[in-house]
């Protein structure tokens, strides 16, 4: 296998665990969301600490608005509560001992975007006059719900934002780190099973035998040649041989060679 397309494939593996741990995060951001909740109930106390001069809290109870849902949808921009309940809402109190009243009936919205059957009816502590010319900070203290019996909830506003921006966040970055790493590890598989590596052990064998083979053959021609030459020599002797031996051989044969006999 191609170690380029390996090491791609582990790019697109990492990217993969990337976007995991995004969407592990995206679900600790929603589900942190419960910890913005200030207060759950219908007629009670409720302390609060910390928005007498910054921040602001939510008031939601169960209903519809006017168009028959519980969110604002991008085309409606804001949306308003029926008669009956802008009517219910306006008599809700919260007082702290002093006589006045800190919750602000909001019947016309523009800030909720979850279909969760829960709507926005009013706001407390706003300082930063977020929802009208009537915010105001809350001192840190005690404070009493007068709802009617209505169930409510309080949540902290820029937490609640904060965690819901931060999940979106996180989920659509999982989203595109999962969509790329995918991407990036099919390319690797494909690039290491296509682009297969030359076997080099395969290619030094090969060579070695080649030069194996053709020293082989030079060497029995050398050795041929000699083995020719080594007969040549001993089948044609020089010429110095040929002068010496002939006079030494006639007269090796006149050294044993009789007189004639004496004439009578």
């Amino acid at each position: 296998m191609n170690k380029i397309g390996l090491g791609i494939a582990v790019v697109g593996i990492v990217i993969c665990l990337i976007s995991v741990g995004l969407f592990v995060s995206s679900g600790d951001k929603f589900g942190s969301l419960e910890d913005s909740k200030q207060y759950e109930g219908r007629d009670g106390e409720m302390k609060l600490g910390g928005y007498s001069e910054g921040g602001w809290l939510i008031v939601t109870m169960e209903g519809n608005y006017t168009n028959g849902r519980s969110a604002i949808y991008e085309e409606e921009g804001t949306v308003n509560l029926s008669d009956e309940d802008c009517n219910l809402v306006r008599n809700f109190n919260l007082t702290n001992g002093d006589g006045e009243n800190y919750f602000i009936p909001t019947c016309e919205n523009s800030d909720d975007t979850t279909e969760d059957g829960w709507i926005h009816v009013g706001v407390i502590c706003d300082s930063e006059r977020r929802y009208g010319d009537e915010g105001k900070g809350c001192p840190d203290g005690t404070y009493t719900w007068d709802t009617n019996g209505k169930l409510i909830n309080v949540w902290d506003g820029a937490a609640l934002i904060e965690g819901i921006l931060g999940g979106l966040a996180a989920l659509g970055y999982g989203l595109l780190a999962c969509c790329c790493g995918v991407v990036v590890l099919l390319i690797g598989i494909v690039l290491a099973f296509v682009l297969q590596e030359e076997d080099t052990s395969q290619y030094y064998q090969q060579n070695n035998e080649v030069g194996s083979t053709t020293s082989g053959a030079k060497g029995w021609d050398e050795q041929a040649d000699y083995i020719h030459r080594e007969n040549k020599k001993e089948e044609v002797p020089e010429k110095s041989e040929m002068a010496t031996s002939e006079p030494e051989e006639k007269k090796r044969s006149g050294e044993y060679e009789l007189p004639p006999p004496p004439k009578l």
